[in-house]
């Protein structure tokens, strides 16, 4: 320390003025501190939420941390034999840290001298609930059941097995988390023995509730092994419960049905009808039906040897690919190959039939050059006769091809410009090209290179195709637009400004307004095509225009600087303009906030997948929720009071981030449109 140094004297006279506080000075201070140190009650305010086989959960205020938690207790007709029972769960679960794990803060004795422990206090919605009465869509049921499997697998890899997997013991809360919950049975691995059942208490049969006694488990969950006594539990236990819950998801309906005693004798000879024979008027995946049988098969060593096996086998399927439960052929391979990569497949597929006939015709070509030759040889005086025949076949087959190209090139245009324009572009120009080497005079082939022409704004060059006269009558809705603005020559590398871009829609409209999916083409090619897309609002605001029936009835703001996208409509809305899968027109502009203020109905589904991070729908009293939409980044939802109940908004949108739902003050502007 430097020689120089001198203290603060003024710190001894604050130091000795804080010793001498007395309780009324200390709590002006430090009220929290006070309150903290004098809480002796720290849980209060008790309410019952649920009720196991084993023990009650209450609704419970801490007093320590002000905040609502959830209180374990034994339940009042469970005496000191459960007592271990019970804080061998809360000990176990504790040791666990899983996100789709529930978490114990606490453990202790009541004043009674009973055991408690405490957790996080979710919603009160389970799986069950969620299947039963949301009517989540197939792969969102999937993606829960995966992090269900998640949690297993980890519970797993500490050595520890649950064997009490159902759906009523799996929240799914509010936020979209998954907790895997009620871990009364959980055990070991190394406890796992033959007498790991030392209890012989009575089997008794609760409702839905956990069976205990020398049986353990739920009845139309439980593996046939926990249906006897004497045998060894183990990771297959819970692959078949994973199991019993995925027949779950696909039907509504646990496994097994009926008494007490025939769901037990049925167990334990797992004696269970495939899912697809069962039900066979619901739509059930030969693939999930095939994992559902795997998992559930009556001898452990058949089944998954473990959950993170099962869970490969549900990504495969969301991945679309073939499940290896179902043993696929070639031709299942080869159908889900073409159906994860459609596009591709369906250039390569147009590409070899353009190779393929080609060979073909130049193979059929020598052919009758080589017979021309034999018959000029051998009948001179047939010569032309039979060479006429010849050419003509010949050119039936070169328009046959050129026909077959066309076709390809507009079915090619149909399902891919949206998602790959300029490769899609590059690719049906080539056609076109060998389409008119086959057959120069194809009209058909004309016509899609103008169509092609008109779809990158080249209408200088389609007013010069020579079939030109023809396309008038093939393509009156392309020629209109051709014809007002026949200075346009732009290419890939050209693009207009968005001042004519805009110009060019809102004409557009004016001229003929029965063809916004034309107008969709064009954006989409302009804007993968165009190197600076700042200030590119004006333009998807003209194609919404055109589709919402001009200026007075819609109006699109984007706020650059502040990220925000606000919609305005007097009427109805769709932002997915082809078809109902298709992609959203907001995805050209970036943003993170949106405001709509839209007076008919607007389906919230046409937003799925866009980076929204706030969501103001609370003056759009309208708005359709219908099919579950995922916005992954949303965190804030504003809404009016009473617009919709908050457990069908949390049911209906889902998020990977936890979202508030805020309420609109009356009258007031809840968004960030300000520049």
């Amino acid at each position: 320390m430097s020689s120089d140094y001198q203290p603060d004297r003024r710190l001894k006279g604050i130091y000795s003025a804080a010793n001498a506080l007395g309780e009324v000075g200390l709590e002006s201070l430090c009220p929290s501190f006070v309150e903290l140190s004098e809480s002796d009650d720290r849980y209060r305010d008790d309410e019952e939420v649920g009720r196991g086989a084993l023990k009650q959960v209450f609704r419970t205020y801490d007093a320590h941390t002000h905040r609502w938690i959830a209180m374990a207790r034994l339940r009042e007709d469970r005496g000191e034999d459960f007592y271990d029972l019970f804080i061998h769960e809360a000990w176990l679960v504790s040791s666990l840290s899983h996100p789709n794990i529930i978490k114990v803060h606490d453990t202790g004795v009541d004043a009674e001298g009973r055991p408690f422990f405490t957790m996080d206090l979710k919603s009160n919605t389970t799986l069950a609930d969620l299947v039963e009465e949301s009517g989540a869509e197939l792969n969102t049921l999937l993606q829960v059941f995966e992090k269900i499997c998640d949690a297993v697998a980890y519970a797993h890899s500490r050595g520890v097995l649950h064997l009490d997997l159902k759906p009523d013991n799996v929240q799914t809360d509010a936020f979209g988390e998954v907790l895997v919950c009620d871990w009364g049975l959980a055990k070991a691995m190394d406890e796992m023995g033959e007498n790991e059942d030392e209890d012989s208490f009575l089997i008794r049969s609760l409702g839905g509730m956990t069976l205990l006694g020398q049986i353990k488990g739920s009845p139309g969950y439980m593996a046939p092994e926990q249906a006897d006594p004497d045998q060894p539990k183990g990771v297959g236990t819970d692959v078949y419960a994973l199991g019993c819950m995925l027949y779950f998801l696909l039907t509504g309906q646990a496994p097994y049905q009926g008494t007490a005693a025939k769901i037990l004798e049925d167990t334990a000879a797992s004696r269970v009808v495939s899912p697809r024979l069962k039900f066979p008027k619901r739509y059930i995946p030969a693939s999930l039906d095939a994992v559902v049988m795997k998992a559930m098969a009556l001898k452990p060593e058949d089944r998954y040897q473990s959950v993170t096996n099962l869970k490969a086998e549900i990504d495969k399927y969301l991945g679309g690919y073939a499940t290896r439960a179902e043993e696929s052929g070639f031709f299942k391979e080869a159908r889900l190959f073409i159906a994860r990569n459609r596009i591709p497949t369906l250039i390569t597929v147009s590409s070899f039939l353009v190779l393929s006939v080609m060979g073909v015709l130049f193979i059929q070509h020598l052919s009758r050059q080589k017979q021309a030759t034999e018959l000029e040889r051998g009948r001179a005086d047939q010569l032309d006769s039979e060479y006429a025949a010849y050419v003509e076949e010949t050119l039936d087959g070169h328009k046959e091809l050129a026909d077959t190209l066309a076709t390809s090139v507009r079915r090619l245009v149909e399902v891919s410009i949206l998602e790959r324009p300029i490769e899609t572009v590059d690719q049906c120009r080539k056609m076109v090209e060998v389409a008119l080497q086959q057959d120069p005079g194809n009209a058909d082939a004309y016509g899609e290179h103008f169509a092609l022409d008109c779809l990158v704004l080249d209408h200088r060059a389609a007013l010069q195709r020579p079939d030109s006269i023809k396309n008038r009558l093939q393509y009156p809705r392309f020629i209109r637009f051709v014809e007002a603005f026949p200075e346009f020559d732009f290419s890939r590398q050209k693009r207009p400004s968005i001042e004519a871009l805009t110009d060019y829609f809102k004409q557009a409209r004016i001229l003929n307004p029965e063809h916004v999916w034309h107008m969709e083409r064009v954006l989409a090619y302009d804007y993968a095509s165009r190197r600076d897309k700042r200030g590119y609002a004006p333009a998807v605001e003209a194609v919404l225009q055109y589709q919402h029936e001009g200026p007075d009835h819609l109006k699109l703001s984007h706020y650059a600087r502040t990220s925000v996208v606000s919609l305005w409509s007097d009427r109805d809305v769709r932002l997915i303009l082809s078809g109902w899968n298709g992609p959203c027109l907001l995805r050209f502009l970036p943003f993170r906030f949106l405001e709509l203020d839209i007076a008919g109905t607007f389906p919230l589904a046409d937003l799925a997948d866009l980076p929204i991070e706030s969501l103001d729908i609370s003056r759009s009293p309208q708005i359709e929720l219908g099919r579950s939409v995922s916005l992954p980044q949303l965190r804030r939802l504003i809404v009016q009071p009473g617009q919709f109940p908050e457990n069908e908004l949390r049911k209906k949108i889902q998020s990977n981030e936890p979202y508030e739902i805020v309420e609109a003050a009356p009258d007031a502007m809840n968004g960030y449109s300000a520049e």
